[in-house]
Order: structure tokens, then C-alpha cells, then sequence
């Protein structure tokens, strides 16, 4: 099943009991989006686009993804997690490692597993 959301599409292939449930939550959030069967479907880990990702990404990518996706600022998740804002923006640098209490506190403040950030 191909699942296009928006432009540029993404592409999603999924498959078993749960796809038609998905399908149905995104076509409420997205009434344009379209599902077809592709037969032509790409792994994703075997494009160039995710080797660079993956070579270029670190926690820090992680943490800033989550915080923006949130509409948290570094002073308000500076805030509500207690961390000094200067070393949120060091992790998000990736100049500063997370270690497992403070990617408790940031999870907890961001709604994610922990794990997320190690």
C-alpha cells in the first residue's frame, strides 16, 4: 500500500492488520491523501537520501526534532524540564551528551520514550 500525504509525497509502505487503521486516522487528518498498491516500493535504509541522514543525524537531532515538534522553545523546555538552557542547546548542538537522567527529564516534558535520546 502506498500512502501519499502531502508535496513532496511521503511515501509509506505498510502492510497487516494495523494499515487500514492508520490509513483511516490520516485521511481525518489529511482528506486529500491517496492509497494505492505499488508494487515498485524502495526501501528506504537502501537510499542515499537515508545513508546521509543517518550519517549526519545524532541525539541532538533527535532531542531539536521533538522540541520543535512540540512548539517548545529552548527557554520553555529549559523551564518545564529544569535544564539549564545553554546545555539544551549544547545536546541539541551535539556538543553535550545526554545522559540517562537528563533524557528522562526531557522525555517526560516531551511525551517520548527516554531511549529516544541515548
Amino acid at each position: 500500500m502506498l500512502v501519499a500525504v502531502k508535496t513532496p509525497r511521503i511515501r509509506v509502505h505498510m502492510s497487516g492488520v494495523g494499515a487500514k487503521i492508520i490509513v483511516r486516522e490520516l485521511r481525518k487528518l489529511y482528506p486529500s491523501v491517496t492509497v494505492s498498491n505499488d508494487a515498485e516500493a524502495v526501501d528506504i535504509t537502501s537510499t542515499a537520501w537515508w545513508k546521509k541522514m543517518k550519517a549526519t543525524s545524532h541525539f541532538g537531532t533527535v532531542l531539536w526534532t521533538y522540541r520543535d515538534n512540540a512548539g517548545l522553545t529552548l527557554e520553555q523546555l529549559s523551564k518545564r524540564s529544569g535544564i539549564a538552557k545553554s546545555h539544551l542547546s549544547d545536546m541539541e548542538n551535539g556538543k553535550r551528551a545526554i545522559g540517562p537522567r537528563t533524557a528522562k527529564k526531557l522525555a517526560k516534558v516531551l511525551g517520548v520514550d527516554y531511549r529516544l535520546f541515548l
